[in-house]
């Protein structure tokens, strides 16, 4: 079976193509060129920005020569387009949740008021241009669109925040702003086949984090199980998707943010007994009806700088 996955650079590897490689043909894509000095032994494409129209056709192209059997987008940008327009083209399915889950998701205040109005969550938000400091401070403040650590900040006062939006040249209605919230928190990875049965939910306890996790550890939560179940069932993702909250000292849990794909954090759940991607294939388009599945409980991450060096 051969598999396109996107993001190459990404923390996922090159621990995930050493899972994966023994049983599938992998080919990658990514527009980082010096990816092909770190990885030269692997089936590695230069290809253009997710935000250039021809992103899309290197994809497909590479789809119909290598006969791709199904594809996984790993960057937040193409997920959406992926489903919409690539699922299908020379037979190809894409592993990611629906087009309508998923770009509920991207847009972060929509999903706060989604989850708000399911009673899953409640985190207080707002957008920049309807905010008159009614939360004081300090506040949590990050892009309504946006992935990683990109533009996220703690805000202590009036001034930081009019200087934010100067220096980081978001607009007010650009920006999602909510308390400060504090309690344990969770990065916790699902996944459902593509007829939405849930076959396996991944909690990691944060123990460092700097834009990803660096040091985690697995644990089994009840609480947080339930969540997720009811997730699965409000929204029918219908594939993987990863779930960032917050346990508070009154152990309310509050979910801050849904990534509608494999998470960085993929890795742990492999290591500790589960492997997403081969469990979704073998239940694709076949319902499953065991037990909810859970990674080895107690198993670190810890991750580390590595050196390597080479003439470009």
């Amino acid at each position: 079976m051969k598999l396109l996955i996107s993001g190459l650079g990404g923390s996922l590897f090159p621990y995930l193509h050493t899972s994966l490689s023994t049983e599938f043909e992998i080919h990658y894509v990514d527009a980082d060129p010096q990816l092909k000095y770190l990885y030269p032994d692997l089936n590695f494409h230069l290809c253009p920005m997710v935000s250039d129209d021809n992103y899309w056709i290197v994809i497909k192209k590479l789809i119909d020569q290598f006969g791709i059997d199904f594809y996984i987008p790993l960057i937040d940008e193409e997920i959406v387009i992926a489903k919409r327009t690539v699922e299908g083209f020379s037979g190809v399915k894409v592993i990611s949740p629906t087009a309508d889950f998923s770009e509920l998701c991207l847009n972060k205040f929509d999903l706060m008021q989604y989850l708000k109005k399911e009673n899953i969550s409640d985190v207080i938000s707002y957008t920049g241009d309807n905010y008159n400091a009614e939360l004081g401070f300090p506040i949590f403040i990050k892009p309504i669109s946006g992935r990683g650590s990109r533009g996220i900040m703690k805000i202590n006062d009036q001034s930081q925040l009019d200087a934010y939006y100067k220096l980081e040249g978001y607009k007010p209605e650009e920006i999602l702003i909510q308390p400060l919230l504090t309690g344990i928190e969770y990065t916790v990875g699902a996944l459902t086949n593509n007829l939405n049965d849930l076959l396996s939910i991944s909690s990691k306890r944060i123990i460092k984090k700097k834009g990803i996790t660096q040091i985690a550890v697995t644990e089994n939560n009840p609480s947080i199980d339930a969540v997720v179940a009811k997730i699965v069932k409000v929204f029918k993702p219908c594939g993987p998707f990863n779930v960032q909250l917050i346990i508070t000292p009154l152990n309310e849990i509050k979910i801050f943010e849904i990534n509608p794909r494999f998470s960085t954090t993929t890795i742990m759940e492999i290591e500790g007994g589960i492997d997403p991607v081969r469990a979704y294939l073998d239940y694709y388009d076949t319902n499953y009806k065991g037990p909810i599945k859970s990674p080895l409980e107690n198993l670190f991450l810890h991750r580390r700088w590595e050196n390597i060096f080479y003439n470009a």
